[in-house]
């Protein structure tokens, strides 16, 4: 293969615009991570070895050494990309490891073909690593659209390792390579097969953008809850909602800002946040309306579950160690259940009712669960100091 080839181009300048890309991305925290714009950057280099050679022994050794950074960064990025864990201390004797491998293949047996299958086969082990991981955590289309890929660079690369190891005589001289069949092979490979690699990375990693966008726009910071935005969405389907909604105040929550400060004030709202998500359950749509307020939608819940979970709910708050919080006195909570009515799309009428129940609930004295229509009684002009 010729230097001049137009075919010795196209990586190096495709991986580099990809690189950049992503580069860009994550400076504007488009993106959570900066592996991405490194392994493609040391592709690009990688590859410009061949397309610009130096010196051969040099070529060989750095070459690899660029090629399994890209791994490491490849495998470092999916790895972050699907929130599993990233087998650091193994990558980094794995990488020590090679490295050791390599230096006596390039300078001790001098040898091509060594160093080529060495380095194709921990390229592949690395980002294997991290395909074993993402796999069963590919949810989304982008994202196993990008595993698939990995899985094609993969077998690409392990598939022409041993080709040309076990199958081919060519050339052990450093010397060969930029004009061996073995680079032409990578070449075009990479411009077919494994160039849906970069591109799938670029998808994968726009679409979670997007849904940490919207995660931003419908949850609340203090308390990883839906917000009233998030609530609806999630409860936004076309057809009649079945289940229970609770609405359920801190009580005297005013006082506990006014006397202990706002960041205990956060404190204590969080942590009543964390009871109410774990007692509701994992079908649970659970939300921050503001403030002290929390709904919660119990799906194909009827009246005497709903009014054990909000007893469950009352009873966690009230018997929990707050002293911790800086606080002598026990947090209560109160709670207005009701259910969905047959017909209703959406929980606003179900929530206005539970609300009332919940005013009554304080109205009655407090750390109190109350259901609709049993509020009649209550006075309700009580609640001006709730």
């Amino acid at each position: 293969m010729g230097s001049s080839s137009i075919i010795v181009y196209i990586p190096p300048v495709l991986f580099g615009l990809v690189a950049l890309t992503f580069l860009v991305l994550w400076q504007q925290r488009i993106v959570t991570n900066w592996q991405w714009g490194a392994g493609f950057a040391q592709t690009a280099l990688g590859f410009s070895l061949s397309t610009f050679p130096i010196e051969p022994t040099f070529d060989a050794f750095t070459s690899g050494m660029i090629f399994i950074g890209a791994a490491y960064c490849y495998s470092s990025a999916v790895f972050e990309h699907f929130q599993a864990r990233s087998y650091d201390r193994e990558r980094h004797w794995f990488v020590g490891a090679y490295t050791l491998l390599l230096v006596y293949f390039v300078f001790g047996l001098q040898s091509l073909r060594y160093q080529l299958f060495l380095t194709d086969i921990a390229f592949a082990c690395l980002i294997g690593m991290a395909l074993v991981s993402a796999f069963s955590k590919a949810r989304r289309n982008a994202d196993k659209w990008l595993v698939a890929s990995i899985a094609l660079v993969v077998v690409d690369t392990v598939a022409r390792a041993g080709y040309f190891f076990f199958h081919t005589d060519g050339s052990d001289s450093f010397s060969d390579f930029v004009d061996s069949a073995y680079n032409l092979a990578v070449h075009v490979t990479t411009i077919t097969i494994c160039m849906t690699f970069p591109f799938s990375a670029l998808v994968a990693s726009g679409v979670a953008a997007l849904e940490r966008h919207r995660e931003a726009a419908e949850r609340d910071p203090l308390t990883s809850l839906f917000n009233r935005r998030g609530f609806e969405a999630a409860l936004g389907g076309d057809g009649a909602l079945d289940g229970a909604v609770l609405v359920c105040d801190i009580d005297h929550f005013k006082q506990i800002n006014d006397t202990l400060g706002h960041a205990v004030g956060d404190a204590v709202i969080a942590a009543v946040a964390d009871m109410l998500r774990q007692v509701s359950g994992d079908d649970a749509v659970t939300a921050r309306f503001g403030g002290e307020e929390f709904v919660v939608f119990l799906p194909r819940r009827q009246l005497p579950e709903a009014l054990a979970s909000g007893e469950r709910m009352r009873q966690t708050v009230c018997e929990k160690d707050w002293r911790f919080f800086g606080l002598t006195r026990t947090v209560t909570v109160s709670i207005g259940i009701d259910l969905v009515r047959e017909g209703e799309s959406d929980p606003h009428a179900a929530i206005a009712r539970a609300d009332r129940a919940l005013y009554a609930a304080k109205a009655a004295g407090r750390n109190r669960v109350f259901q609709a229509g049993h509020e009649a009684d209550a006075n309700l002009s009580e609640l001006a100091s709730a």
